[in-house]
């Protein structure tokens, strides 16, 4: 048997390892207090964005209730108003096709119609330019319009087919006019009678 010599006193063993306890803790110390002033300045970098985020919002807010209110405010009114309203503003459009479908010459068609402000952009196709210049002569003469001006005049042919030339010669071509009529609004309000 070996016997047990321990040369070594007892007291510096325990002061070795209270040193190192000592260390470890004194690290594990500074550790967590670099991690508090980390999340410290993360939170406090946070929280400044929330609050520039948080004013901003309010301000949106105010201004969104401020439109909402001056919405409501210009809106008020009940619905017996509206239509009184829109039916002051609003002329009846039924009498000016009917006028312009009753000044059509005969093999004379309206294909389009567009209201444009006080004026109607009329689309017709007219088979002579002597059909066109009386039925813009029509169109002078009634009281519905105050001028009447001729856009443009172009000329189509009624067949696509590729025909001999001699046959060409027999198709006689239809010529389609835009008409801008500009409207007499005043004997329009009073129901087709002059004021």
């Amino acid at each position: 048997m070996v016997p047990e010599i321990n040369l070594l006193p007892k007291r510096e063993r325990q002061k070795s390892n209270f040193i190192l306890i000592l260390a470890i803790s004194l690290v594990l110390l500074i550790t967590v207090i670099l991690l508090l002033f980390i999340q410290y300045f993360s939170v406090n970098g946070d929280i400044e964005t929330l609050t520039a985020e948080e004013t901003y919002k309010v301000a949106e807010k105010e201004d969104l209730t401020q439109l909402v209110n001056e919405i409501n405010m210009s809106g008020q009114g009940d619905l017996q108003t509206s239509v009184t309203f829109s039916e002051s503003v609003s002329n009846p459009v039924s009498p000016l096709l009917i006028e312009v479908n009753k000044l059509l010459e005969k093999h004379t068609y309206l294909r389009q119609f567009e209201f444009v402000d006080q004026t109607i952009l009329i689309s017709v196709d007219v088979e002579t330019m002597t059909s066109l210049a009386k039925f813009v002569d029509k169109l002078l003469v009634s009281n519905y319009f105050l001028d009447v001006k001729v856009e443009s005049v172009t000329n189509f042919d009624l067949s696509n087919s590729s025909e001999g030339v001699e046959k060409r010669f027999e198709i006689i071509p239809r010529y389609s006019a835009i008409i801008n009529l500009n409207i007499d609004q005043s004997y329009l309000k009073n129901g087709g009678v002059t004021p």
